[in-house]
Parts: C-alpha cells; structure tokens; sequence
C-alpha cells in the first residue's frame, strides 16, 4: 500500500506549515488590536482562496463545500469589529488536484483555530468574544476526517499527489503572506505559549 496523499502534504508543506504554527503561537489574542489583526490577515488570504475555489469548480470535487466555506463568517467577524482589509489577488487552481490541495490547508486551519479560541476565552474581551464565527465555524462537523477520506479516495489526487501538494503551497504561501508581518509589527506585544 502506498503513502497516505496527506502525509505526502505534510511531509512536503512541513516547513510553510511550521512558520505558521509559530507566528499563531506568538500572537497575544488577548490585545484587541492583534486580534484583529489577526482577523484581517485571515480575510486577506481566505477571501481571494474560496472564491477562486468556487470559480475553479470545488462544488464539483466537494459536494458539502457550501457547508465548509467560511468566507460568511468571516465577514461577519470583521464587520461586528468594524474591520477593512485588502485581500490578496485570487489564484488559479488548474485542477482537482490542486483545489484538494488547497481545501486540504484550509481544513487543517480550524485545529489551530480551535486552540487561538481556547486562548482568546482564558482573556475574554466583549468585542472580541463576539467576533468568533471564524473561529467558531464547524463546530460539531466532523470536516476533518470526512475530508481527509474524500482525499485519499478522489482519483485525481491519486494520480496527481504532486498537484494536490502545488495547491497547498499556493493557500500556504498567501496565509503567510498576510499573516507573518502580523506577527513582525510589535514583538513586545506577542507571548509565547507554554508547552
């Protein structure tokens, strides 16, 4: 039997995965300032990455997308906080494959998403705390592993791991594109976590 096609995402996105890991990890949600940057980031890089999912077919690929889009919630998180941001120009996703790719980093997103909850809820701000349907989004779903199974079964992926890993590095590369210079604007603002 062959290598699992999300360990071959894995194992080749490991680095890109880990610079975001460590800014999220250095980001003080508690300050309303950063949360919201951090809000803005997230809009900046999954705005263009869904809509460009939804013109290059991913209801095709992925009958349940609507369910697991998060463009909804997000705007409505920077709209509670009066947020403006300038997303990045939309991508090109040239096949299933790729779209895989991508959807496969925005799924893994909400682990991460689900402990910077955790932590905004240790130091509750009121704005804040009412603007967590990003974070909130797909409580109770199981879009992780009924993800991961689509992926591994899906032909294309089979055939292409190489298109479905391009695809990650293309939604990897805009997160951290507007997320790193979050991380990089005051350091004396930004905690880290504790093992």
């Amino acid at each position: 039997m062959g290598t699992a096609i999300w360990d071959i995402i894995r194992q080749a996105t490991h680095a890109s995965h880990r610079r975001l890991d460590d800014a999220l990890s250095r980001l003080n949600l508690a300050i309303p300032l950063y949360y919201e940057s951090f809000l803005r980031s997230q809009a900046e890089a999954l705005f263009p990455i869904e809509a460009a999912l939804d013109r290059d077919g991913v209801e095709r690929i992925i009958p349940d997308w609507r369910a697991r889009a998060r463009t909804a919630a997000l705007t409505h998180d920077l709209k509670t906080l009066g947020i403006a941001c300038d997303p990045l120009p939309m991508p090109y996703f040239r096949s299933a494959a790729e779209i895989l790719g991508a959807v496969y980093v925005l799924e893994a997103s909400r682990m991460g998403e689900r402990v910077m909850l955790a932590r905004l809820a240790e130091d509750p701000d009121s704005s804040a705390m009412n603007a967590t349907a990003y974070l909130r989004h797909g409580f109770g779903k199981r879009f992780w592993p009924s993800f991961l199974a689509l992926l591994e079964n899906h032909p294309e992926a089979q055939a292409d791991p190489a298109g479905v890993v391009h695809g990650a590095d293309i939604a990897f590369a805009m997160f951290e594109d507007t997320l790193l210079p979050v991380t990089q604007i005051a350091p004396a603002s930004f905690t880290q976590v504790s093992a």
